[in-house]
């Protein structure tokens, strides 16, 4: 789930935050009883931000919004809601305590990240290059990581033992070589590619020669949005032949995908980046 940024208040006060849309004005789902639809909006949840058990599976339905006083929105408004329980039955209702406009957000992170520094213009148009380029784009964490299926065979250089599981006989290991490692991502939302995918496997090198020492290298818990390109990288040197075993128990349908680029990856707690990213994937 995605780090929330709201002011200390209002994170404090909510305990279940999520991204959502606002569907209809002064109006309820089905299966609730509230004759006074004042303040009432339907909101469709996009992402969940946090939540306690019984709201986690809420994500891409409607829920009723009852809003605070003096808050307001309209109707296809996105914005990041705060707020508790109110009213279960067949659809759900929750308490508003405040909710932040996410366009505004968007702009303003597009607007950073748009500005005359040399660096950050560099920075922003690799991450918006890199969603456009990739296959799927999403929001998720790293939930384990583990080592492939090694390929036919690989031996070290002059004859020493190989360095890593994933290295067998055939082909000499020399400085270059990647050592891929899998990462198994828990997928939030799925902002460009095939919809409804739980968990993706993400190959990634943990060398640290010159060719691969950009490539982000993974840690379970890592959290923010993975650009995802197709497990074809021109260098095959030491291409893996299968998911290992890690891969296969947690995401045995994924396929496996790569980030080597390092504007692959941008963590949740860089939300300009984090924006960008976002809105060159959706625009797709």
């Amino acid at each position: 789930m995605a780090k929330t940024s709201a002011s200390p208040a209002l994170d404090q006060q909510a305990r279940f935050v999520f991204r959502g849309k606002v569907k209809k004005l002064n109006a309820a789902t089905p299966g609730l009883s509230i004759s006074d639809k004042k303040n009432l909006a339907v909101v469709h949840v996009a992402e969940i931000v946090r939540a306690p058990e019984v709201l986690s599976g809420v994500a891409g339905t409607d829920i009723t919004v009852r809003l605070a006083d003096k808050e307001s929105v309209k109707k296809g408004d996105e914005a990041t809601f705060y707020t508790n329980g109110w009213l279960f039955g067949s659809s759900m209702a929750v308490q508003s305590v405040g909710h932040e406009i996410i366009a505004a957000k968007a702009a303003t992170a597009a607007a950073a990240l748009s500005s005359t520094d040399a660096v950050t213009a560099h920075q922003s148009q690799a991450i918006q290059e890199r969603a456009a380029d990739a296959k799927m784009v999403v929001s998720g964490r790293v939930v384990a990581i583990g080592t492939p299926a090694p390929p036919a065979a690989l031996t070290m250089t002059g004859g020493a033992t190989p360095a890593t599981p994933a290295a067998t006989r055939a082909h000499p290991i020399s400085e270059h070589t990647p050592f891929w490692t899998e990462a198994v991502v828990e997928v939030d939302q799925v902002h460009k590619g095939k919809k409804g995918t739980d968990r993706i496997v993400v190959r990634f090198p943990t060398s640290t020669d010159v060719r691969w020492r950009k490539a982000p290298k993974f840690q379970v818990g890592d959290q923010g949005v993975f650009m995802l390109h197709g497990d074809t990288a021109k260098d095959a040197q030491a291409r893996p032949i299968g998911m290992g075993p890690t891969a296969l128990a947690m995401a045995p349908e994924s396929g496996t995908f790569t980030c080597l680029n390092e504007a692959d990856f941008q963590p949740a707690h860089h939300e300009e980046a984090v924006a960008i990213a976002k809105a060159a994937a959706s625009s797709e």
